[in-house]
C-alpha cells in the first residue's frame, strides 16, 4: 500500500515537473481554456439532443463528435505547441488529419454509447471516450517529427489512460445528474481526463538528440499548426456560438411552450399533474385543491403515493388506456372519490407522466343516494317493495328449520280516516311517526319495509320461531297503540299484523308473503289491534278476498261494472218521483258479487273514487235521456267529497249529460261528517251551490248529531231499512222513526224511508207523515230499461189516488219481480 502510494506521488511529481519545464505554461492555460469550451459546448448539444427523437439525433450526434473530438484534437496541439523538447519540431500533414479523424470518431461513438438505450452500452461510454483520447494522442504523436529519437514509458501511459477512464466516468456519471443546469461540472470532469491522459502521456516521453535525423520535407511547422488550431478553435466556437443561440432560442420557446401548456391546464376543469419518477413535478390549481394544499405555495418533492397510497408503482390501471375509479387521500386525511387516468408522453420533450383526475365525489354521492331512493321508500326511509322481495331472498337462502325466517304483515288502522280528515301531510307525518316506533321496537338483524300507503312488513331471520315473531308483534301493538302527536293534533292509531314462517308455511317468498297477507286479513277481520299467525285452516274467504281485490283494479276497464236503478215514490201522489243508481259487478268466475262485499274492497284498495266517478256520469247521462223529469240519487263516498276537484266533477258529468242539476240527489252518509265536519260541510256547500240536492243517507246508523242539521241545511233525510224492518212490531223503531219525521218536519227537510216491503210498513208511514217510500214495494233494483215502458214513458199516477192505490204499486213491483228477495243496495261511490 505504501509503495502503491509513493509510486502515485512519484507518477504526480514526475506530470507537475513536465509541464513545470518542459511546457509554455501559457499556452497550457490556453490549451485547458479551449478544452473547457469545447467540453461546456459538447455538454450543452448532449442536453439538447437528450430531448430530442431518436430521428432527431443523428445530425447533431455529428456535431457534438465534431465539437468534443475537434477540441480534443486542439487541446492536444496547443499543448504540443507549448511543449519545449529544445529540438526542431514538425508535424507530418498525413497524420495531423488522422488524428483529428480519430478524434471525432471517438468522440462521436462516446457519445452514442452514452444516449444508448442498454445499460451495458452507457457504463462504456466513459471508457470508450478516454481510450479515443488516447488513440487520438498517440496518432497525433505519431505525427510529430524532430531531429531526435522518441521513446515512451508504458506504464506511465498506461498509469494516465487508467486515470482519464476514472475522471472520464466522473464526469460522464455527473452529467446524467445536472447537465442541464450546470453542465461546466460534467465539462471539468472531461477536461481533467482529457488533461490527465495527454501531460500523463507527454511525461512518459524522452526524446534523446540524434545526429543525422533530419524533419521530412512537406511537414507542418508551428505557425501553420497554430492557424490550423485556430482555425478549428474558431469553428468549435461557432458551433459553441450557435449552441448558445439555439439554447436560447430553445429556453424561449420552452417558456412560452411552458406558459402555454399552464395556461391550458389552469383553465382545464379537471386536475392536472406532471410525474417524474412518480414525484409531481407541476400541477394546476385544481390538482393542489382536490389535494388540499395552497396551489401558491405548492409542495415540492410531493411522491404521488401519498396521495394515492394504492397506485404506487407500476400497477395494472396505469398501464389501461382509460380512466378508473380510485380514492384520492387529501392533505386532511379526507377520502375522495376520483376518476383518474395516467398518459406517458413527451413534455416540452421529456419523456414524463401525466395524470388526469375528475372528482366525482358528487356524482358518487348522488349515484348512492339514487341506489337508496331505489331501494327505500322516499316518505319513510324504510326499504320499498322491491327491497323486500331481495332481503326475503336473502333471508330465506339461509334459512333452515333449526333457523326459520318470519315475515310479519302488518296495517295500520283508521289510516284511511286521518288522511280523509287531516289532510295527507297529516296521514305522511303519521307514517314517519309510526315508522320510528316500529324501529324501536325491532332488534339489529330485523328489517322493515314500507310496501305502500299503510302497509309495512318486517323480515325476522333466526331465532326461536314463533315466539320471537309473537314478541315482536306484541311490541309493536304496544307501541302503536299509544296515542301520536302529529302535526299538532293527538291522533289515536293501532295496526294489524299478520305472520307466516318459512319453512313451516311457505317454501317460496312469494307464498310466505301471500301467507302473512292471509294472516293479517285474518287478524283485521276479528277485530283491529290483533295480531294471526297463519293456519292452514284458514278457509277460502281469504283467498276470495285477495283476488277480488286484485280483480277489482281491472273490473272498469273490463266492462264488468254496470248500473241498475231502484225507483222511489211519492206517499202523497203514489208516483214513481226518481230512481236511485245502484251498482253491481258482474265477475267472470265468481258471478254477481254483492256490493257489500266490493265496496269495502274498493275503498280500501284506493279505486273507489274513479269507480265513484264511473257511477255519477253513467247515472247522468242515463238520467238525461229519459223523457220524464224524474230525480236521480247517486250515492257519494268520503273519499270523493275529499278529493279538491269534486266539484268540478259534478259540474261537468251535469254539463255532459245537459241534465238539470234540480234533477240530482247526492247521497252521503252521517259518518262522513265526524271526521272533519269543518272541510266536509265546505265541500258540501260547494256542491249545493250547483244547484244539485244534498241528502243524508242511512240516518241514526253511524254518528249521529242534531248540531250537522243546525250548520248545513240537507235537503232529505233517508231513515235507514233497519228500523223500517221493525216499525210495525217494535216500540223502539217506531218512535225513532217518528223522531226522524218530526225533526225532518220541523227543519223542512223531505223525508224517504228505504226497504219499505209491506203494505203496513207504507200505511204506517203514510199516516206518520212520511214523504217517500223506496223498497221492493215499489220496485226492485233492475236495469233501467225494464222501467222504461211502465214509468219512464207513461205519465205519472194522478195527484190524489183512491184506497187501493197501493195496489197499483203491488202490481208494478210483481210485474217488473218474479219474486220478491231481500234487497241489497249499495253506496255507489
Amino acid at each position: 500500500m505504501i509503495l502503491s502510494v509513493r509510486l502515485l506521488g512519484g507518477a504526480v511529481l514526475r506530470v507537475l515537473s513536465c509541464l513545470t519545464t518542459e511546457h509554455d505554461f501559457g499556452l497550457v492555460i490556453v490549451a485547458g481554456l479551449v478544452c473547457l469550451l469545447s467540453m461546456v459546448t459538447a455538454f450543452l448539444l448532449a442536453a439538447q439532443i437528450g430531448e430530442m427523437r431518436a430521428r432527431q439525433r443523428l445530425r447533431w450526434l455529428a456535431a457534438l463528435g465534431f465539437v468534443s473530438g475537434g477540441g480534443i484534437w486542439a487541446t492536444h496541439f496547443i499543448a504540443m505547441l507549448a511543449y519545449q523538447p529544445h529540438l526542431p519540431t514538425a508535424y507530418d500533414p498525413l497524420r495531423t488529419i488522422l488524428s483529428v479523424g480519430v478524434g471525432v470518431a471517438a468522440s462521436t461513438l462516446a457519445w452514442r454509447a452514452f444516449f444508448a438505450k442498454r445499460a451495458i452500452w452507457r457504463l462504456a461510454a466513459p471508457a470508450v471516450f478516454a481510450i479515443g483520447v488516447a488513440a487520438m494522442h498517440k496518432t497525433g504523436m505519431t505525427a510529430l517529427q524532430t531531429t531526435g529519437r522518441v521513446t515512451y514509458d508504458g506504464s506511465m501511459i498506461a498509469a494516465s489512460v487508467a486515470v482519464g477512464v476514472v475522471l472520464s466516468y466522473a464526469g460522464f456519471h455527473i452529467a446524467k445528474l445536472r447537465w442541464r443546469r450546470i453542465p461546466i461540472l460534467p465539462a471539468l470532469g472531461l477536461v481533467l481526463a482529457i488533461c490527465a491522459i495527454h501531460f500523463g502521456a507527454m511525461t512518459a516521453v524522452t526524446i534523446y538528440p540524434e545526429a543525422g535525423r533530419t524533419i521530412d520535407p512537406g511537414t507542418i511547422e508551428s505557425g501553420t499548426l497554430a492557424l490550423l488550431i485556430a482555425t478549428l478553435a474558431a469553428a468549435i466556437l461557432g458551433v459553441g456560438l450557435v449552441t448558445a443561440m439555439a439554447e436560447a432560442r430553445i429556453a424561449r420557446h420552452t417558456r412560452h411552450e411552458t406558459d402555454r401548456l399552464k395556461s391550458f391546464s389552469e383553465s382545464a376543469l379537471e386536475a392536472l399533474a406532471i410525474l417524474e419518477n412518480d414525484v409531481i413535478v407541476d400541477a394546476n390549481t385544481t390538482f393542489w385543491g382536490l389535494a388540499g394544499y395552497d396551489p401558491v405555495h405548492p409542495p415540492e418533492g410531493l411522491n404521488l403515493a401519498e396521495l394515492l397510497p394504492d397506485l404506487a408503482g407500476d400497477t395494472p390501471q396505469r398501464r389501461g388506456p382509460g380512466f378508473f375509479n380510485a380514492r384520492l387521500r387529501a392533505r386532511d386525511g379526507e377520502r375522495i372519490d376520483v376518476e383518474m387516468a395516467f398518459r406517458r408522453g413527451q413534455l416540452l420533450g421529456v419523456d414524463r407522466d401525466l395524470v388526469v383526475l375528475r372528482d366525482v365525489s358528487e356524482q358518487t354521492a348522488a349515484a348512492a343516494r339514487i341506489a337508496h331512493l331505489a331501494a327505500h321508500d322516499p316518505l319513510t326511509g324504510a326499504a320499498n317493495r322491491l327491497s323486500l322481495s331481495h332481503l326475503l331472498a336473502d333471508a330465506l337462502s339461509r334459512s333452515t328449520e333449526q333457523a326459520p325466517v318470519a315475515l310479519l304483515c302488518l296495517d295500520l288502522d283508521r289510516f284511511k280516516a286521518v288522511n280523509d280528515i287531516h289532510g295527507h301531510g297529516t296521514g305522511d307525518a303519521l307514517l314517519v311517526e309510526v315508522t320510528r316506533r316500529i324501529r324501536e321496537c325491532m332488534t339489529g338483524n330485523e328489517a322493515l319495509a314500507r310496501l305502500g300507503g299503510d302497509e309495512f312488513a318486517i323480515v325476522q331471520p333466526g331465532g326461536d320461531q314463533p315466539h320471537r315473531a309473537a314478541s315482536l308483534a306484541l311490541r309493536i301493538l304496544d307501541a302503536l297503540a299509544v296515542p301520536m302527536q302529529v302535526a299538532g293534533r293527538s291522533i289515536r292509531t293501532g295496526a294489524s299484523i299478520g305472520i307466516a314462517i318459512h319453512p313451516d308455511h311457505a317454501a317460496t317468498a312469494e307464498e310466505l308473503h301471500t301467507k302473512a297477507d292471509l294472516a293479517l286479513y285474518r287478524a283485521k277481520a276479528h277485530g283491529r289491534g290483533t295480531m294471526r299467525f297463519f293456519d292452514a285452516t284458514m278457509d277460502a274467504q281469504l283467498v276470495r278476498r285477495l283476488e277480488l281485490e286484485h280483480d277489482l283494479q281491472f273490473a272498469l276497464q273490463r266492462g264488468e261494472l254496470s248500473l241498475v236503478y231502484q225507483p222511489f215514490a211519492c206517499l202523497v201522489t203514489g208516483a214513481v218521483i226518481g230512481f236511485e243508481a245502484l251498482l253491481r259487478w258482474t265477475h267472470p268466475q265468481h258471478g254477481e258479487i254483492p256490493p257489500a262485499e266490493f265496496i269495502p274492497l274498493a275503498e280500501d284498495g284506493g279505486m273507489i273514487v274513479p269507480i265513484g266517478e264511473w257511477v255519477l256520469r253513467s247515472a247522468c247521462r242515463e238520467a238525461g235521456r229519459w223523457r220524464q223529469p224524474l230525480r236521480l240519487s247517486v250515492n257519494l263516498s268520503p273519499a270523493q267529497i275529499a278529493q279538491a276537484d269534486i266539484t268540478e266533477v259534478i259540474a261537468s258529468a251535469l254539463a255532459d249529460a245537459k241534465l238539470d242539476p234540480r234533477r240530482l240527489d247526492l247521497e252521503v252518509t252521517e259518518g262522513l261528517l265526524v271526521g272533519d265536519p269543518d272541510g266536509t260541510l265546505a265541500a258540501l256547500r260547494r256542491i249545493k251551490a250547483l244547484g244539485v240536492g244534498i241528502a243524508m243517507d242511512d240516518f241514526g246508523t253511524g254518528f249521529s248529531s242534531l248540531a250537522y242539521f243546525r250548520v248545513f241545511p240537507f235537503d232529505e233525510v233517508k231513515i235507514d231499512r233497519s228500523f223500517i224492518e221493525q216499525v210495525t212490531v217494535s216500540r223502539e223503531s217506531l218512535a225513532i222513526v217518528r223522531a226522524v219525521i218530526g225533526l225532518g218536519k220541523g227543519l223542512g227537510m223531505s223525508i224517504i224511508a228505504e226497504g219499505v216491503e209491506t203494505e203496513a210498513q207504507m200505511q204506517l208511514l203514510l199516516a206518520e207523515g212520511c214523504d217517500k217510500i223506496q223498497g221492493f214495494l215499489v220496485g226492485r233494483p233492475r236495469p233501467i230499461g225494464d222501467y222504461r215502458r211502465n214509468v219512464l214513458i207513461q205519465p205519472q199516477a194522478p195527484a190524489a189516488n183512491p184506497p187501493g192505490w197501493v195496489g197499483d204499486w203491488a202490481r208494478l213491483a210483481l210485474h217488473q219481480n218474479t219474486a220478491v228477495q231481500p234487497a241489497a243496495r249499495s253506496a255507489a261511490a
